[in-house]
């Protein structure tokens, strides 16, 4: 096994739109909170850029064993290729995109070939399951390691390559979620959890993330991916306590979330 880095700089994006947030991605309030439009994610770049970002060199590759920072991109997206890509590319970035498998070739969601262009370009990709499920940690041990061993062999029959990548989908993870991944083959899962710590499960690396949403600014992406200031810690222990809401509220979190945002 390769060498784990100690600490890393991740960032969590989901889309990052060129249209109407809808065009791209999962539709509705809630998904739309999350993604970052092509201008403001330009000037997240113009700053990240003197950082040097690194990316997995391939999609079971290494991590730089150093406190590097990678660029992650959930769900799969259309204007992944469209927008975020070209954007990357600009800054000599390249970027981790993770797809959930069930949505491939569905309106606004990355088709087949797009997939391999990006693999192509230099990208990588990685799953984020089949189904996207709600509440992934609340699955069944079964229903875990089907959706992580359906999503790599459906990425690995587009791409023709080992894929060894994952990120954890609705940020609901678990010892028991990086178990099942471990056992499925997967060697790097991202989570969401803002930690820069990296542990193991097993053979498989799990890595924490730092959020942006919609509204995030250049400055805090910064913040994130160097760990200057206060910002990682902020995000913790929001963190913290929204993990104990969820725990206390189960399956009602979402209802009370999805009626906040006007999600149908």
């Amino acid at each position: 096994m390769v060498e784990i880095p100690t600490r890393l700089g991740v960032l969590e994006y989901h889309d990052v739109v060129g249209a109407g947030p809808d065009a791209s991605g999962f539709p509705g309030p809630s998904a739309a909170s999350y993604k970052v439009d092509r201008a403001r994610f330009a000037s997240h770049l113009e700053l990240l850029a003197a950082v040097r970002p690194a990316v997995l060199p391939s999609h079971g590759g290494e991590v730089p064993a150093h406190d590097a920072v990678l660029l992650t991109f959930d769900d799969g997206g259309a204007d992944a290729l469209l927008v975020a890509a070209p954007l990357l590319e600009s800054h000599g970035m390249r970027g981790i995109f993770f797809m959930t498998t069930g949505m491939i070739g569905r309106p606004g969601f990355l088709e087949p070939g797009q997939l391999r262009e990006l693999a192509e370009r230099g990208h990588a990709i990685g799953s984020h399951s089949v189904t996207h499920p709600a509440r992934f940690s609340a699955l069944t041990r079964e229903e875990m390691l089907r959706e992580w061993r359906e999503s790599r062999a459906a990425l690995e029959a587009v791409l023709g390559a080992d894929v060894r990548l994952a990120s954890v989908p609705g940020g609901y993870h678990s010892a028991a979620v990086a178990a099942t991944a471990a056992e499925a083959g997967i060697r790097w899962l991202f989570t969401s959890e803002p930690s820069a710590r990296v542990s193991t499960t097993g053979d498989c690396a799990v890595v924490g993330r730092f959020t942006l949403r919609r509204s995030s600014s250049a400055a805090q992406a910064l913040a994130f991916a160097t760990g200057r200031g206060s910002a990682r810690r902020v995000a913790a222990l929001a963190w913290t306590g929204k993990k104990l809401l969820k725990r206390a509220a189960g399956p009602a979190y979402l209802r009370v979330r999805r009626i906040a945002f006007g999600d149908a």
